[in-house]
């Protein structure tokens, strides 16, 4: 496991892939996002991955927590984020509905975190991954703000040092049973500010 400095307390929570998503539900531990966090940021690609083929395993339970988590003053907030990879998307698949596209959920919210840095600095945010690509896109991005990144077995970790869980590991035993090919890695990786930048 990689050194990671002490997590944010309540910070946003980004899931830039469906993985995290398919899997806390397949395993009915969504709730789990709102208890390490406030409010959960899933770009509109990423729903749409995860919730166009109702027949698939959680399709259902995500669709419930997304509809549930978009009403007025819930208590478990949740942003669908629009993007313009999303929204030129849509407009393809109007033409050819069997549109597809590689990674585009995951560009999605890398160019929707790229815009709320702009408008939120000082803001700390919580990603939770499971495409073994988001930390080289994150680090791409180049985010100016205190950034945690944990993929998906990391994130039950932080639940059992927070006492949310008893014991990640039957958590992700869990998953492992209902989705055998989850990144089985306890990865983490943080981004801080240097004190004099956040001073200035």
């Amino acid at each position: 496991m990689d050194d990671v400095e002490t997590p944010i307390e309540r910070p946003d929570v980004i899931v830039p892939d469906t993985g995290p998503l398919i899997h806390l539900a397949q395993t009915d531990a969504l709730h789990l996002l709102h208890q390490i966090g406030g409010r959960v940021v899933v770009a509109d690609m990423v729903a749409f991955e995860a919730t166009q083929d109702m027949t698939k395993p959680g399709a259902q339970e995500i669709q419930d927590w997304l509809d549930a988590g978009q009403k007025p003053n819930s208590n478990a907030p949740v942003l669908v984020a629009p993007t313009e990879i999303g929204r030129l998307f849509a407009t393809a698949r109007t033409v050819d509905p069997t549109t597809r596209a590689k990674d585009s959920g995951e560009l999605a919210i890398m160019q929707w975190l790229g815009n709320y840095v702009d408008y939120h600095s000082d803001a700390s945010i919580l990603i939770v991954y499971e495409n073994g690509k988001i930390p080289r896109f994150v680090r791409e991005t180049g985010l100016d703000m205190a950034t945690d990144v944990l993929t998906t077995r990391a994130f039950l970790e932080l639940a059992e040092r927070r006492g949310i869980v008893s014991s990640a590991e039957d958590f992700w035993q869990r998953i492992v049973d209902v989705a055998p090919t989850a990144n089985p890695q306890v990865a983490t990786m943080s981004i801080r500010r240097p004190k004099q930048d956040r001073d200035t």
